[in-house]
C-alpha cells in the first residue's frame, strides 16, 4: 500500500460509537457506551449535515448558543469516504463502511453492474431489505422494547434511503427547522426514546454556496435559535446532544482536476463511481501498455489503470485499493458480497482539489461550491456537544 495513505486517528472516538453510546444511557440493552454519556430518560440527537467540527469553530461569531457550549464540545471522527450516505449507514449501523456496504456517494450494484446513485438510485437494487449488510442498531433496540423517531424533511419519508439507513424507527416529517423541533419536544414528552432530528439545510447551502458564504451563516444562525429553543423545552430528563455526518471544504474551480482524459489511453469501459473527492474507479482497459513506467504492481488491467492514474496525477492524490484502505483503518475489510461494490481503485485529493470526469464537461456536480467526501481533517473532524440550557 502506499504508506503515505494517512491512518485513521485512533484517539479519536467515532461516528459509530454514537447510537450505542445514546441507548446505553438509556439503559437499553447491553449497548457499549464509549462516549460515556450520563444516564437520561430520552435522548434526542441533533444530526447537523455538513456541520464539520471546525465549520462550526469558524461559525461561532454567528451562533451564540453553540458558543456558549462549545467549551464541552469534543471531537469525533467520521468515516471515508465523508459523505452522507455513508455515514448515515454507518451511524445507523454502529459499524465501518467496509461491513454495512454503503461505500460512497455512487457505487456499483453488483446485481445490475450499473453505478447507482445511493441518495436518489436505489430504485436499482431488486433487494432493497438485504443492501445494508447489517441489522440497524434502531432495529436491535426495538426488540429491546426502545422505540426510536427520526424527525426530517416531508419528502424524505419515502425514499429508499431513509427506509436502508433508519429501518426500526418511525419517521415523522416537518418542514422548518422550528417545525422539526416541536415535533422532537413532543416526541420527548410522549415517552420515545431515542429522537433523531435530522438537519439538512447547512449541507444544501453549502453546496451550493460555500460553506463561508453568508447564506451558510444564515442557516447556521437559525440552527442555532432553534437548538435554544429544543433544549429549553425538552423534559428535563432527556439529553440533547449535536453531532454531524461530516466536514465540508470550499472548492475553487481552479481546483477542478479533469480525469480520463482520452489522452491517458484507459478505453471507455472505465466507469467513476464515489464522489469527486473520493474517486472508485471501476473496470477500464489499457490501450498501450508500453508508456507505462515499470511498477510492482503486476501487469493485469485493474492495475495498469492503477498505474496510469498515479502518474498522471502523481503528488495530487493518493491512488489506493479497498485493501489499502482497510489497513489504514477506514473501511473494515470487505466481506465477499461486499467487495464487488467497490471500485478497483480508489482516488483520494491529498489538497483541496476534486476530480471530475474529463468525459462529462457539464456534469451539474462541477457547480458544486462546498465539497466533501475526502480525509482532510475539516471533513473528517465532527462535532459532538451536549446542550444545556
Amino acid at each position: 500500500m502506499s504508506l503515505m495513505l494517512p491512518s485513521r486517528e485512533s484517539s479519536l472516538r467515532r461516528l459509530t460509537d454514537v447510537l450505542p453510546s445514546c441507548f446505553a444511557s438509556m439503559g437499553v440493552g447491553d449497548f457499549t457506551n464509549a462516549l460515556d454519556l450520563p444516564t437520561a430518560r430520552c435522548v434526542v440527537l441533533v444530526l447537523v449535515d455538513g456541520l464539520g467540527y471546525f465549520n462550526l469553530a469558524d461559525g461561532l461569531g454567528h451562533a451564540s448558543f453553540l458558543r456558549s457550549n462549545f467549551a464541552d464540545t469534543r471531537q469525533l471522527s467520521t468515516v471515508f469516504p465523508s459523505t452522507t450516505a455513508t455515514a448515515l449507514a454507518s451511524l445507523a449501523t454502529g459499524v465501518d463502511p467496509g461491513e454495512h456496504g454503503m461505500l460512497g456517494y455512487q457505487i456499483r450494484n453488483p446485481a445490475s453492474g450499473r453505478i447507482i446513485n445511493q441518495l436518489s438510485g436505489l430504485s436499482d437494487v431488486s433487494d432493497i431489505e438485504s443492501w445494508l449488510g447489517v441489522p440497524t442498531l434502531h432495529q436491535t433496540a426495538r426488540l429491546l422494547g426502545a422505540e426510536s423517531i427520526v424527525v426530517g424533511l416531508p419528502r424524505f419519508e419515502d425514499s429508499l434511503l431513509t427506509k436502508v439507513v433508519h429501518a426500526g424507527a418511525a419517521y415523522r416529517g416537518a418542514n422548518s427547522m422550528a417545525e422539526r423541533a416541536q415535533v422532537a419536544i413532543q416526541q420527548a414528552r410522549t415517552g420515545t426514546h431515542l429522537v433523531m432530528l435530522y438537519v439538512p439545510e447547512l449541507d444544501q447551502k453549502a453546496h451550493a454556496h460555500g460553506v463561508t458564504s453568508g447564506e451558510w451563516l444564515v442557516a447556521l444562525e437559525e440552527l442555532d435559535g432553534m437548538l435554544r429553543t429544543l433544549v429549553a423545552e425538552v423534559p428535563s430528563d432527556t439529553a440533547v446532544y449535536v453531532t454531524a455526518d461530516h466536514g465540508v471544504i470550499d472548492v475553487p474551480a481552479d481546483l477542478h482536476i479533469d480525469v480520463l482524459d482520452p489522452r491517458w489511453g484507459i478505453d471507455s469501459s472505465c466507469e467513476l463511481g464515489g464522489e469527486p473527492r473520493g474517486l472508485q474507479v471501476y473496470g477500464g482497459l489499457i490501450a498501450d501498455r508500453q508508456h507505462l513506467a515499470p511498477t510492482d504492481d503486476g501487469v493485469d488491467s485493474g492495475h495498469d489503470v492503477r498505474n496510469v492514474f498515479r502518474q498522471q496525477l502523481q503528488s495530487a492524490a493518493w491512488v489506493v485499493t479497498p485493501e489499502d484502505l482497510a489497513a489504514a483503518g477506514w473501511w473494515a475489510p470487505l466481506t465477499s458480497h461486499m467487495a464487488p461494490r467497490a471500485g478497483e481503485t480508489i482516488v483520494i485529493p491529498r489538497d483541496g482539489a476534486v476530480f471530475y470526469d474529463a468525459r462529462l464537461p457539464h456534469a451539474p456536480a462541477r457547480r458544486m461550491v462546498g465539497q466533501h467526501g475526502g480525509l482532510s481533517e475539516r471533513e473528517i473532524s465532527i462535532p459532538w456537544a451536549r446542550l444545556h440550557a
